[in-house]
């Protein structure tokens, strides 16, 4: 058998570097923290040749004759090391290599550690002793996301502590963790997503205790593939902050996204929306209005709504997309026309923070379809069902959100520019954005134009 000692990345108040213990015998490779800390300094590599002959390296504490508080505290750690290697080996000895079963490592550390203490100390902050829950709540602590990612973030939680809550009336002693995750469990938590809705008809109870959960509605495969992408991220995290090593997304893949042709507002659209008179509905004329304007900027609904007065630069709309501010934050600059002009203008009050009378995005966006309904804006489009991945026909204005506007403006300027780059400036796009292909549509005029190049 092999041991191996490595320098973590944890690092106590003292400066000193926490050691990590790996574990290699035929199939089995463990590795775990061992809760013992050194200076950094006393630590350092030797040549060694291995059982097989081979020459190599490994990491050995530092000894010296000059006993400073520093060195005995290094000599007192390697005799707890080397006698927490031979309680190791005894018991390998005595349950077999064939029977050492995921996080063995990990227990046979704690159990040298704390040789007379069964229960789980409430102040210990050990990566092994925490639950799965207790690491997702340090990694949606530590990440420095926007509040309404958060919010995401904390409703696949809910969904999480439901799914171990099913999983235990099959088998009570069930409880989710990253070190025994795998590909197909991800798999099975992706099924529950799908299914939750009718499993939790069966199992009500299930809903009452987990605070604040709400009976869900079917979900399709790109709200699957969402969670799949959160559950994915938190395991990096736990990986680079070495909670564990093991990373189950190896061998799963993530499926792509399935999007049906989107559906945008023409400029006749917009005309025929903005004129229209709806002074009998003043509160959606104003809502109106604030669509419109959202046409002319093209910003998402979570930039919208923080947007002041002070994001108006020299006629200028400035902002930082949301979105993409905790990665490559990037100001974008979209010139004020007359039309989003005038609405400013038509809202300006300097005792509202906001730069418009913004609703909630729910009422935002139901508004929205009742607009659409009394302009007139409801022919039939064909969309992409997100349940069953068939194509149905629904009328605009059933379908129409606060995303319509962005869609909206990326197809007309790319309908009149051509040119990505230019209408990813305004939009603020990524350069090979896969939403951005999917927002331009090559209707009939701009074929005709590009094959009209060979005439002869």
């Amino acid at each position: 058998m092999a041991y191996e000692i490595s320098i973590s990345k944890r690092i106590d108040n003292t400066g000193r570097a926490e050691l990590s213990l790996r574990l290699r015998l035929g199939k089995v490779d463990q590795q775990a923290s061992t809760h013992l800390f050194v200076n950094p300094q006393h630590v350092r590599w030797e040549n060694y040749v291995s059982s097989k002959g081979r020459k190599s390296k490994r990491l050995v504490l530092k000894t010296s004759r000059l006993k400073t508080d520093e060195v005995q505290h290094t000599e007192d750690v390697k005799k707890q090391l080397d006698d927490m290697l031979e309680f190791i080996d005894n018991n390998l000895q005595q349950v077999g290599a064939n029977n050492v079963g995921k996080g063995w490592l990990a227990q046979q550390i704690d159990d040298f550690t704390n040789p007379h203490d069964d229960e789980v100390d409430s102040d210990e902050s050990e990566p092994k002793q925490l639950s799965f829950f207790d690491l997702f709540d340090i990694f949606l602590e530590k990440r420095e996301i926007s509040q309404g990612k958060k919010n995401q973030y904390k409703v696949f939680r809910r969904i999480l502590q439901r799914y171990e809550m099913y999983k235990q009336l099959l088998d009570p002693k069930f409880k989710l963790s990253l070190d025994t995750l795998d590909g197909n469990g991800i798999e099975e938590i992706g099924d529950y997503i799908k299914k939750e809705y009718k499993l939790l008809e069966k199992f009500p109870n299930i809903i009452e205790a987990v605070n604040e959960s709400r009976q869900p509605g079917p979900r399709g495969q790109n709200t699957v593939n969402g969670h799949y992408k959160k559950l994915k991220a938190f395991v990096r995290w736990a990986i680079d902050k070495e909670y564990i090593m093991n990373n189950p997304f190896r061998k799963f893949k993530i499926p792509k996204d399935i999007y049906g042709t989107p559906y945008c507002l023409t400029l006749e659209d917009l005309s025929q929306l903005e004129k229209a008179d709806l002074s009998k509905r003043p509160g959606l004329a104003v809502q109106r209005d604030i669509f419109v304007f959202q046409c002319c900027i093209g910003c998402r609904v979570s930039d919208l709504k923080e947007l002041t007065m002070a994001n108006v630069i020299n006629n200028e709309i400035h902002y930082i997309a949301r979105k993409t501010k905790d990665g490559n934050p990037k100001t974008i600059k979209v010139p004020i026309n007359k039309t989003a002009q005038t609405i400013i203008d038509r809202y300006a009050d300097p005792k509202r923070k906001g730069l418009l009378p913004f609703i909630s995005d729910q009422n935002y966006n139901e508004a929205i379809k009742e607009v659409f309904k009394l302009t007139g804006l409801t022919r039939n489009v064909v969309v992409r069902n997100s349940l069953t991945g068939e194509s149905e026909i629904r009328p605009l204005n059933e379908i129409a959100s606060s995303h319509l506007a962005r869609r909206t403006l990326t197809n007309i300027l790319y309908k009149k520019y051509k040119d990505q780059s230019l209408v990813s400036a305004i939009t603020g796009h990524a350069p090979n954005s896969s939403a951005f292909a999917r927002y331009r549509d090559i209707d009939e005029d701009m074929r005709r134009e590009m094959v009209s190049v060979l005439d002869l």
